[in-house]
């Protein structure tokens, strides 16, 4: 009996040493697997990081290769789904097994609803799946399993509202990290920073690039002999420096109550012949430009229609094989002093293409154009004066590389005086205590001349300045300027009132030598200069319009007008986010519905004013309650949303809705002796324990409410959550 007993006490020592064996190599490949992901994530940062300026395919394209190389992957692709868009396209592939991609889509709409892609974009999680069980790759030719086992996908999100995806396809050898481990999630995050990034990049790096391109094309603009070869300057900016895909200009002309429009010129991708057939034979593509000429016309401004939103578009690009990829088409007016001359068309493949800097460079343009018909107009007159509208454009470089008020003044009175035809160049304004105020001075002339400009001790040049200044009229120098009787002047001045905002701003003053200096060209000049430098002013005027008009725009598409809360749109935007941090930190996300009870009889006891004041009050009792890292968002009249972050537990929940309670009763006071309270009934779930996407989350919540609501009469407390409630009373 003892041996037996010693054999089998030594069978159970094997047997335990064994599965601890077993253990230990099984953590030590997951450790070995975790410490090859970081290495790859390492190697693909620094890839982007260096990467911000250089072509995205190709950056793309040595991503997955390292990751491929680095996990071991058969098979490694980049996706991306934009919006409306029920397919993911595919970006870029890598590894060794690149070959058996047969499809550039992969659907992600209803078709594709079992498959890891459409399950990983739905949820923002990491999908897992074996390939031979995944619809999302029905048309693949995907047979060894040894090879092609399993796909894990990655999704990720940019903030333009794109979503997209890494695939790995993994042989069924391969150690890889867990789906759950946040090293997945790290890698979608730092892909979707630096598609950001790099958009940003980009669009410094093109601003940079249409103003370079606009001081080119000012300068080649004098040396074209008619109209028609400065269209096609411009044409030719836009398809290669400004890099459309195609643009043409078509005359318009008004007989009548009809129009009457002729193709002048084209470039691009698209052949003027095939672009001549759509403008003149397919009827979509004809009323769809009928329709865009009178738009222009009663409008006066330049628009862009999204291709797959128009259906005259949609017919006039499914039916030019040369256009099937062509997203947006964009209009400019070109004006005269007739009225509209021209439009000027402009399309690309890329539906973001038409960013704010690109819509004042399209201005720019079509300014150009502008001058240069007048300059034809008259072209011997042009020759003449050569020098003097180089000089012009050389100011006109200057208010287009300038962004802010002092550098445009200073650099146009450098200009001026580096032209050589004037010694000194400065800018003034006289104060309301009568003094004058030198706002820029240049001079290339001695010492005391700096002086006596900077301190205006001359009485006379003061009364000049003042009568231009109240007058708004230039004043020239003559000999009853000068400072004596004699036959020269020392110095001579001319004084130009400079309008900003259509009202005398400043007064431009240039000092020469003699005063035969200022012929009728050098004053014609200085005049022209006046005005570029007031539109230049009123230009950096109104890009700070225009972009205190576009935050005023944003920050209104995603907050509410009366509390100043975020609204439902703003909430889209921060939920998905909320809940992947919910997932990377392994913390509870709380999704509360809150409606004010005795809401009704408040608004229409005292009017809609005072139910407008209760709301702002409550939105700044909501807001006191909650911690900084929570999100607010009224819904829609009485109704309001609360994202809590960062909860470890329940319990952490009960201070917070204990606090806004308390708040929310509390009595507002309308205006005289009138003060009314509110209560309130809420309804909230918990993620990830209700692991439901955002939108299925804020029904569940408002489930709860509803059972809150119901209840009402006789509730413990004031709120419900929707997994404390019987499977009975749950909609799903």
């Amino acid at each position: 009996m003892l041996k037996v007993f010693l054999l089998l006490l030594l069978l159970f020592s094997l047997f335990f040493t064994y599965r601890a064996l077993v253990i230990n190599r099984k953590n030590n490949k997951q450790l070995k697997a975790q410490f090859t992901l970081q290495a790859a994530l390492l190697e693909v940062n620094r890839l982007l990081g260096d990467s911000l300026t250089l072509e995205l395919p190709s950056t793309m394209q040595q991503m997955v290769e390292i990751l491929a190389n680095r996990l071991s992957a058969s098979l490694v692709w980049v996706g991306v789904q934009k919006t409306m868009d029920d397919y993911v396209s595919i970006l870029s592939v890598g590894g060794p097994r690149r070959d058996v991609i047969v499809s550039a889509r992969i659907m992600a709409g209803s078709d594709g609803v079992d498959g890891s892609v459409s399950k990983a974009l739905d949820s923002g999680s990491v999908q897992y799946q074996l390939l031979q069980t995944d619809p999302s790759y029905r048309a693949w030719s995907i047979l060894d399993d040894a090879v092609f086992h399993a796909s894990l996908c990655v999704p990720y999100r940019s903030l333009d509202g794109a979503k997209g995806v890494i695939v790995f396809f993994l042989p069924k050898s391969a150690e890889f990290v867990s789906p759950n481990h946040t090293l997945w999630s790290r890698l979608a995050d730092d892909f979707a920073v630096y598609m950001e990034r790099r958009k940003n990049a980009v669009d410094v790096s093109r601003i940079s690039g249409y103003q370079l391109a606009v001081v080119d094309l000012l300068k080649d603009i004098l040396e074209v002999k008619d109209l028609s070869a400065a269209r096609d300057l411009v044409l030719s900016v836009l398809t290669t420096r400004a890099e459309s895909c195609c643009a043409w200009i078509m005359a318009v002309t008004k007989q009548k109550d009809s129009l009457t429009r002729t193709l002048l010129s084209a470039r691009g991708s698209m052949p003027e012949a095939t672009l001549r057939h759509w403008l003149e034979q397919i009827p979509a593509g004809q009323q769809w430009l009928d329709d865009a000429i009178r738009r222009m016309s009663t409008s006066g401004h330049a628009f862009v229609d999204i291709v797959r939103t128009h259906s005259l578009l949609e017919v006039w690009r499914d039916s030019q094989i040369e256009m099937k990829k062509v997203a947006v088409i964009g209009a400019w007016p070109l004006w005269n002093e007739s009225g509209l001359q021209a439009v000027l068309f402009v399309s690309s493949n890329d539906a973001a293409y038409f960013s704010n800097n690109l819509q004042v460079f399209l201005h720019q343009l079509t300014e150009i154009l502008h001058m240069a018909e007048q300059q034809l107009l008259n072209k011997s007159e042009i020759v003449r004066r050569t020098r003097l509208y180089q000089a012009l454009l050389d100011e006109a470089d200057a208010v287009l590389k300038m962004q802010t008020e002092q550098p445009l003044i200073e650099e146009i009175c450098r200009r001026l005086v580096d032209s050589t035809l004037f010694e000194a160049a400065w800018l003034v304004r006289p104060e309301k205590s009568g003094t004058l105020a030198t706002l820029a001075f240049v001079s290339s002339v001695a010492k005391a001349i700096n002086q006596q400009v900077n301190g205006l001790s001359d009485e006379s040049e003061q009364d000049l300045i003042l009568h231009a200044w109240k007058t708004g009229q230039g004043i020239f120098p003559t000999r009853t300027h000068c400072k004596d009787a004699s036959s020269t002047c020392v110095f001579p001045v001319a004084f130009l009132p400079v309008l900003r905002g259509s009202r005398v701003w400043g007064i431009l003053a240039v000092r020469c030598s003699k005063v035969e200096y200022f012929s009728a060209d050098v004053n014609e000049l200085l005049k022209r200069i006046a005005s570029l430098l007031g539109r230049g002013l009123d230009e950096i005027d109104l890009k700070l319009q225009l972009a205190d008009e576009q935050r005023r725009q944003s920050w209104l598409a995603s907050h509410d007008a009366l509390t100043g809360l975020n609204n439902r749109r703003g909430l889209d935007a921060f939920f998905t986010h909320a809940v992947l941090r919910a997932q990377r930190n392994n913390t509870l996300l709380a999704v509360m519905i809150i409606d004010l009870d005795d809401f009704k009889p408040v608004n229409d006891t005292y009017g809609h004013e005072a139910g407008d004041l209760l709301l702002i009050k409550v939105a700044q009792a909501l807001q006191a309650a909650i911690r900084g890292t929570d999100f607010l968002v009224r819904l829609g009249g009485d109704e309001f949303v609360l994202l809590l972050e960062g909860l470890h537990s329940r319990d952490d929940l009960q201070p917070i809705l204990s606090s806004i309670c308390k708040l929310v009763k509390a009595p507002v006071l309308l205006g005289g002796d009138v003060s009314v309270s509110v209560s309130c009934s809420a309804g909230l779930t918990l993620y990830p324990e209700d692991a439901s996407p955002p939108d299925r989350l804020l029904r569940h919540a408002d489930e709860a409410l509803y059972v809150a609501k119901r209840s009402k009469q006789d509730r413990s407390r004031y709120w419900v959550n929707y997994l404390d409630l019987p499977a009975a009373e749950k909609g799903d």
